[in-house]
């Protein structure tokens, strides 16, 4: 399943691999309390659960649920 919506899943894995390169992210910073790069995962955690919600909106949009679609096969 090739999509360009797909996409949307790649920027956190972009975001995850590019940690230790970010000199924002990569250092003796705190953010919210907690060390930078915790709170960057956490973050960018949040972000991968968003993207796959919205590549699974965005790819089964406007498709029938299985139920339906089996109820169709069954009355045809």
């Amino acid at each position: 399943m090739r999509s360009p919506h797909m996409l949307w899943a790649a920027v956190p894995v972009l975001a995850f691999l590019s940690t230790p390169f970010l000199p924002f992210v990569n250092g003796p910073h705190l953010w919210f309390g907690i060390p930078s790069v915790l709170a960057w995962c956490l973050l960018w955690t949040v972000g991968t659960t968003v993207a796959l919600a919205v590549v699974d909106r965005l790819v089964f949009a406007g498709r029938p649920e299985e139920e339906d679609v089996e109820d169709e096969v069954a009355a045809a």
